[in-house]
């Protein structure tokens, strides 16, 4: 009987291993630059040609490898960083498993300079889906050069499941940035189709945050140190500084960059009761333990981390969160502008606020034609309770309207309307936004979608960007949040998250809860609502008005028993 059991082929073998480390081109910057750190160079320079697929190059003035090192390096499981058994229970470098260059050479075209300092001639490789096609002397500078060409040429299924080009640049961007985050000697620059990214020279933490995530970000964190068997340094955000995701914590463990879930929960656990719910902080948190009390070879990726006491880390995270943000002052400053507000006349306040409500009468069916029909002639307002629900009289019912909802709507429509007919409000004095590197290119690739949005920014370099012009119905100051409410929403995300951007700019400028109105105010509030195609309810589902009808208040009053 014929076996159905058989040994596959070696290139088959080779390729099905590589997908365990080369998942995207993400993948190969993660294991080029981990090589490069553990090479002890100070300066690194990734090169991206469109998603990564096309090119990838990763430049280092790290220790180099001669000729027979560099053939070395490309058979599986050769590594120069442990030894024997013992060595897998003290890992000191961010490589180890000699996996990372034979794989990536499985799946594309790789070529290799290299040269040791103290040798005058260097070395050139060049394999094609993990076969030699050249080895060679050659002239080059001291360190490492690795050039990756046409990844998954010869696994095309692969190729079918990335992203696009801004997706998958996005996660490549984002392993630049965690190790720039925390190598303060190194000096990081990243380059997309031949434009500089970002340019990280040595600094300190806080230097490195203000580069990456923004300088007001920056100025928000307070530094976090204990010392013990759980050795914590990091920066984490005051309690007012937080986003809608977790995408700015960022978790290490002796050096290493890792995706642990505990750890997150971990530090939302230290916050406590300072965070608002569904909110996360910023947060750059490293760990360091004895090696042998941490396994990092749990995954060939090497981002999922085991801790031998998981608990300790889970104490030493929490009380240095808590203690360190308890001790601190976490009143939020105002902001600047704030400072200038004045008191305005009310006859001044009732003009703006007529402004405010406009809207155009649509011209399918208002509110009325179903008053008419319900044989309610009109409504007036008695006054406004807890100033947040406005209350209407008509002939047989009362009505509350949720001051908010009702505007939140208002904005809405008109908001719909100004896009369609393309109005944009030039600003006269353009709003200036200083931005992480990551939000700032984010918020760069989505310009033209923006522009539909009524939105008009402009590049100023180095993590600026203008505003200039705006739907009308934005306030001036009123732009920089909405911008960094788009970042924080996903703005890579733009093309199916269109709707929530809306709501997002519709509910921003909103009247608020608490907010007190006069009689003439609150009319034109709810003129402006009955004049829209669905006065029923707020953008998000909520509805704008209920009503208790006289015989509602008679069941309530038991009269009609």
């Amino acid at each position: 009987m014929r076996s159905r059991i058989r040994v596959l082929p070696g290139e088959l073998v080779e390729k099905i291993a590589a997908g365990e480390v080369v998942e995207r081109p993400a993948s190969v910057v993660k294991e080029l630059v981990e090589n490069s750190i553990d090479a002890g160079a100070t300066r690194i320079l990734v090169y991206v040609k469109g998603s990564g697929v096309e090119q990838i190059r990763v430049v280092d003035n790290g220790v180099g490898m001669n000729e027979e090192e560099l053939k070395l390096a490309f058979q599986r499981h050769a590594t120069s960083k442990i030894k024997d058994e013992q060595d897998l229970e003290r890992i000191t470098t961010l490589g180890f498993r000699g996996e990372a260059l034979p794989s990536i050479a499985a799946v594309s075209r790789v070529e290799v300079l290299s040269r040791p300092a103290k040798e005058v001639v260097g070395a050139r490789i060049v394999i094609e889906g993990g076969n030699i096609l050249s080895l060679e002397p050659a002239g080059c500078p001291a360190g490492t050069s690795v050039d990756v060409r046409n990844l998954f040429f010869n696994t095309p299924a692969r190729r079918k499941f990335l992203g696009s080009e801004r997706q998958e640049f996005g996660r490549i961007m984002g392993v630049v940035e965690r190790y720039a985050l925390i190598y303060e000697k190194v000096h990081f620059k990243l380059f997309h189709n031949g434009k500089m990214v970002f340019d990280v020279p040595p600094g300190k933490l806080e230097d490195r945050i203000a580069a990456l995530w923004g300088r007001d970000v920056a100025k928000a964190m307070v530094p976090i140190h204990s010392d013990g068997v759980v050795k914590l340094k990091g920066m984490v955000s005051k309690p007012h500084l937080t986003r809608k995701d977790k995408n700015r914590i960022a978790t290490y463990v002796n050096g290493r960059y890792v995706k642990n879930a505990s750890l997150v929960s971990y530090i939302l656990e230290g916050y406590g009761t300072l965070l608002f719910r569904d909110s996360y902080p910023y947060a750059v948190v490293m760990i360091d333990v004895l090696p042998e009390m941490v396994d990092v070879n749990v995954h060939p990726s090497k981002y999922l981390v085991k801790f031998r006491d998981e608990q300790a880390v889970r104490r030493a995270l929490k009380d240095v969160i808590w203690t360190t943000l308890t001790s601190q002052d976490n009143i939020p400053s105002a902001p600047a502008k704030e400072t200038k507000n004045h008191r305005v006349p009310l006859t001044e306040v009732r003009k703006q606020r007529q402004v405010q409500f406009e809207v155009e009468k649509p011209k399918g069916k208002s509110i009325f034609d179903y008053i008419a029909k319900s044989r309610v002639p009109g409504m007036s307002v008695l006054g406004q309770f807890d100033d947040t629900y406005i209350i209407l009289k008509s002939k047989d019912a009362i009505i509350i309207v949720d001051q908010h909802a009702a505007h939140e709507r208002i904005r809405y429509e008109r908001f719909l309307r100004d896009i369609k007919d393309r109005r944009i409000q030039e600003l006269i004095e353009p709003v200036i936004i200083h931005l992480g590197i990551r939000d700032y290119n984010d918020l760069l690739s989505i310009k033209k979608e923006l522009a539909e949005l009524c939105l008009v920014i402009e590049d100023m370099g180095n993590g600026t960007v203008v505003v200039r012009g705006v739907p009308p119905l934005l306030k001036r100051d009123e732009v920089e949040s909405i911008i960094r409410g788009i970042i924080d929403l996903g703005a890579k995300y733009i093309d199916r998250k269109r709707d929530e951007f809306i709501k997002l700019i519709s509910c921003k400028g909103a009247i608020k809860a608490h907010e007190k109105l006069s009689i003439y105010e609150m009319e034109e509030l709810v003129s402006q609502l009955l004049k829209c195609e669905n006065p029923y309810t707020c953008p998000h589902g909520r509805p704008t008005m209920i009503k208790f009808t006289t015989a509602d208040l008679e069941k309530m009053f038991k009269r009609n028993e």
